[in-house]
């Protein structure tokens, strides 16, 4: 009789272990070892044996395997003998196949393997294990004395006990079939829960795993098992649950991106067991093998326990693997609900960002970018973000015209911006590079062109794992593209995943795009996975704009299908408020044009001076439309020639420039068309004189006639220094049509300056004191130098604050042309007016500072002045006053003027008038002037007491 196993553990393990046991006591082998075997997969398995190293049990499967896979496949090429030998293919499959007792009583000769040399034995004793018709296995007697070789009587005896031994085996083979049933059972009605049940939640899954391991390892008869799963965007494995002796790391991360990650969880787990002597003995994926969920780990104390399985309980442990991937699918279901809800709603908070009232484009990209970087929105928790507004020039170049970004990882080459719409929020220079031109195999013209997302790998990348985490459930094309230098110079290639049809139009041969070599270098992009996402209005022309977002490899995440899904939901957000921005920009330019235009007309007939009035053309008609310089030339009487008048820039050099009919010029191009004459490329054209091209730098220019009484007395030339340009239609239009006033004026500027040489008159008007009712006074003096020549000089007391609090007006006064002075101890203005009033005939003085300084500024100012107006209330008392005229030299005639200005405009104007022979005919014409007082007031305070000097009282 077998003796019964020496384990308490019924289970195969224990049987085998029995076995062997009993026949070594029985045979007295110095090695017995036994090998089961399973006829419908031709595999043996559950090694066992007792005299020999148990890692050696391994390579003993290998070299049966090989010899049985030898045999099955020469028997199917009708290859095998008749008679089969030990020596052809190994006492194994002789064995195996002929199911007879094997006896070598001269194993070296007869059998002569490395297992008989490696271990010196002399004689062989090989049994099959039979139930029936059945091969359950092999058992092996190995001597290393032949006179302990059993005789033929003890021969007997041990084929015998082969028998019954089989059929322990075959009773417990049936018994771990019975419990894998069982436990499949139990774990069919454990995790397959309706969904939606409130087991569903996460921790409630975790109880339902816990019980589910235990049954597993009760019917598996194994000693540990854990079960993990991926975070997100599988960058580390998360413990759920587990059954150890000792505790099981709760996170995995993988250092080398190389290794599969059942390597590194096997690696890992061996590490934190080794103290209890427990082994990882199988690692079955949960899910798709391809993307699975996360892992189950089963462990032993018996190293070989993956190879002594029963075939039942290897069936059991791989179904069991299948539901709990399907229960983590199901709460990972869930979760992708929620997490598609939490989407939405940051899709929304996108929108209504980027749709605000008013919002540019600009402001509508900068927010885009901040949302695509929010740690909050796991699908939007990029490293960076890039958008590009795309723009295809005349020449079709493709230009980025404006573009956004955003980085938040430290790793990523990135500056601080005040511009940057989000605070914290770090601007990649990359993005910082606008009106970029790039090639037509450009990745962005690529992607834009073709309408085709595209993730780019960082350099070097090998593997699909690099690019992106998990499967792409649509039709996708991988491939390399080249890092080109704008020299022709390849840097190496990278590779990337095209997402949809394959774009036909492109060679098959070579790549689909290329990636810029300076901007790969330069924004270390070898270090990022980048995804582009195409957006636009009209899917029937080239896409408005393109989105980049990514992360840096440092970061261990890759982007997977349920972000470039999230991203082309924000591209078709981000097309409609891109659009509206634009509608809305082109509304306000518009608007902004009317005023301009509206403006730069008051501003050309603001001066009758001849000089003012050429400077402010030129400044105008560029600021019109946006040139780099305006230079107005003249032609002579007998237009045989031009001079330079006035320009924005470069006005002294200009004013040396002269031509002659003589030489070519577009100057006299447009004086005989009389019509515009727009030059897009100035170095290529033989009307434009090489020299004025290198001494102003002119790249493209567009020449405008200044027509007077239907002919041209000059030219508007309006350029462009910094590039090419051409000039549109709208805009040729826009600027003659400004022209023409501008001629007007140019010509009563004329005929006033020749009326001027014939009188030899200046006069100057001095505002002193730049408050509300000094700047008041400028408005109307603005309004009398449209038809009156007077130059106007403002004194304003450069007291803490002033100049930030008047820059602004200071510059308008100056870009009227009229002087602005700051008064102070170190810089007196009164003596630099001194200087400048050398040369008038007239100076009216306006003191319109407060009240307590009048009477010392009158002081000051009385020598410089023909009239002195004073701002009421006079500020002083009236006997100061008479002290003040009672030693003051006569001539000067002084007036009280009240805030409304009515008298001081009745005053000038009558004065003014008397004296502009330009305006007699005007005079000629009116019958009659009619003056109504709204509001009449009487005199108080030192107005009415001043009554002894006549002209204080207006």
């Amino acid at each position: 009789m077998i003796r019964p196993p020496v384990e308490a553990n019924s289970g195969l393990a224990a049987v085998l272990r029995g076995v062997i046991a009993d026949f070594q006591h029985a045979s007295g082998a110095e090695i017995v070892s036994i090998f089961l075997y399973e006829e419908s997969t031709h595999s043996y398995y559950a090694p066992f044996a007792t005299g020999q190293p148990q890692e050696s049990l391994l390579d003993s499967l290998t070299d049966m395997h090989e010899q049985l896979t030898r045999y099955l496949s020469d028997e199917t090429q009708g290859k095998v003998p008749d008679e089969l030998a030990v020596h052809q293919y190994g006492s194994t499959v002789w064995l195996t196949v002929t199911r007879r007792r094997l006896v070598a009583r001269n194993a070296p000769a007869e059998i002569d393997s490395t297992f008989i040399r490696r271990y010196q034995v002399q004689s062989t004793i090989g049994l099959p294990l039979l139930s029936g018709d059945r091969l359950l296995g092999l058992i092996y007697l190995n001597y290393r004395n032949k006179e302990h070789a059993p005789d033929d009587s003890r021969l007997k005896e041990l084929e015998r006990r082969a028998g019954t031994a089989a059929g322990l085996i075959q009773a417990a083979l049936e018994g771990a079939e019975r419990a894998a049933l069982d436990g499949l059972s139990r774990l069919t009605s454990l995790l397959t829960a309706p969904v939606g049940d409130a087991r569903t939640n996460a921790k409630e899954l975790r109880r339902l795993l816990s019980i589910a391991l235990a049954d597993l390892l009760m019917a598996s008869n194994l000693d540990g098992a854990a079960i993990y799963q991926f975070g997100h965007q599988h960058s580390d494995l998360e413990l759920v649950t587990a059954h150890l002796r000792v505790a099981a790391p709760t996170q995995i991360q993988r250092g080398d991106s190389s290794m599969p990650w059942d390597g590194v969880l096997r690696k890992t787990i061996a590490e934190a067991t080794a103290e209890a002597d427990l082994h990882p003995v199988a690692t079955y994926a949960l899910g798709h093998a391809d993307a699975p969920h996360g892992y189950l780990v089963l462990l032993s104390r018996d190293r070989l326990a993956t190879v002594r399985r029963a075939p039942s309980t290897d069936e059991m442990l791989k179904a069991g693997a299948q539901l709990i991937g399907g229960a983590l699918a199901s709460q990972r279901l869930i979760a992708e609900l929620e997490n598609s809800n939490r989407l939405l709603s940051a899709l929304g908070d996108m929108t209504a960002e980027m749709l605000k009232p008013g919002a540019g484009r600009h402001q509508v990209i900068d927010a885009v970018v901040g949302h695509l970087t929010d740690s909050e929105v796991p699908e939007f928790d990029f490293n960076f973000a890039t958008v590009y507004l795309l723009e295809e020039r005349e020449d079709e170049a493709t230009v980025v015209k404006m573009a956004a970004g955003a980085a938040t990882t430290t790793a990523i080459d990135a500056a601080d911006t005040r511009s940057s719409a989000h605070a914290g929020k770090r601007v990649p220079r990359w993005a910082m590079d606008e009106d970029r031109v790039l090639s037509h195999e450009d990745v962005l013209v690529y992607v834009a062109t073709n309408w085709q997302t595209v993730i780019v790998g960082p350099m070097p990348s090998t593997d699909h794992a690099d690019v992106v985490s998990g499967g792409i459930p649509v039709a996708s094309t991988w491939t390399e593209v080249p890092v080109v230098y704008a020299n022709g110079m390849v840097l190496g290639n990278v590779l990337a995943c095209l997402i949809g049809e394959k774009e036909r139009g492109h060679a098959a041969d070579g790549p689909p795009f290329t990636l810029a070599g300076e901007v790969f270098e330069r924004g270390g992009h070898k270090d990022l996975v980048r995804i582009f996402v195409p957006f636009g209005s009209d899917q029937s022309r080239r896409a408005t704009g393109v989105l980049e977002v990514g992360y840096h490899r440092s970061d261990q995440r890759r982007p997977d299908w349920g972000q470039v899904e999230a991203l082309r939901a924000a591209a078709g957000q981000l097309a409609v408020a891109v659009e509206t921005a634009r509608l809305y920009e082109e509304a306000q330019r518009h608007s902004e044009q009317l005023e301009l235009v509206a403006d730069v007309s008051k501003a050309i007939a603001s001066s009758i001076d001849l000089d003012q009035t050429l400077t402010l053309v030129a400044q105008n008609l560029a600021r019109l439309v946006d040139a780099s310089l305006c230079q107005i030339a003249l032609y002579e009487e007998d237009r045989e020639g031009w001079y330079g008048a006035a320009a924005s820039d470069l006005q002294d050099l200009w004013r040396r420039q002269h031509g002659e009919r003589s030489g070519a010029s577009f100057l006299f191009d447009v004086m005989n068309r009389e019509q515009p004459v727009v030059i897009d490329d100035t170095s290529a054209n033989s009307q434009v004189d090489p020299a004025y091209v290198k001494a102003f730098g002119v790249k493209s220019l567009m020449a405008l006639p200044l027509m007077v009484d239907e002919q041209a007395i000059g030219a508007a030339i309006l350029a462009e220094r910094n590039r090419n340009r051409r000039f549109t239609p709208e805009e040729v239009q826009r600027a003659q049509a400004l022209a023409v006033q501008a001629a007007v004026a140019i010509k009563n500027a004329r005929l006033h300056a020749l009326a001027e040489e014939e009188r030899h008159l200046q006069k100057d008007f001095v505002l002193i004191g730049f408050g509300q009712w000094g700047q008041k006074a400028y408005q109307h003096l603005l309004t009398l130098k449209q038809f009156f020549n007077f130059r106007t000089h403002v004194v304003e007391q450069d007291s803490p604050g002033a100049r930030d609090r008047l820059g602004v007006k200071e510059e308008e006064v100056r870009t009227h042309g009229d002087s602005f002075y700051w008064d102070s101890h170190g810089s007196p203005a009164r003596d630099q007016l001194e200087r400048e009033l050398e040369s008038s005939s007239y100076v009216i003085t306006y003191i319109a500072t407060p009240a307590a300084t009048h009477l010392p500024t009158l002081a000051r100012y009385y020598d410089l002045s023909d009239v002195v107006l004073i701002e009421k209330p006079l500020g002083a008392p009236p006997d100061d006053y008479r002290k003040f005229l009672d030693t003051a030299p006569g001539g000067v005639e002084i007036v009280a003027a009240d805030h409304y200005y009515f008298k001081l405009e009745v005053r000038l104007l009558g004065m003014l008038l008397t004296e502009e022979r330009t305006l007699r005919n005007f005079l000629d014409s009116v019958e009659e002037i009619r003056i109504e007082i709204l509001e009449e007031q009487p005199l108080t305070g030192a107005a009415a007491d001043i009554g002894v000097i006549a002209d204080l009282i207006p």
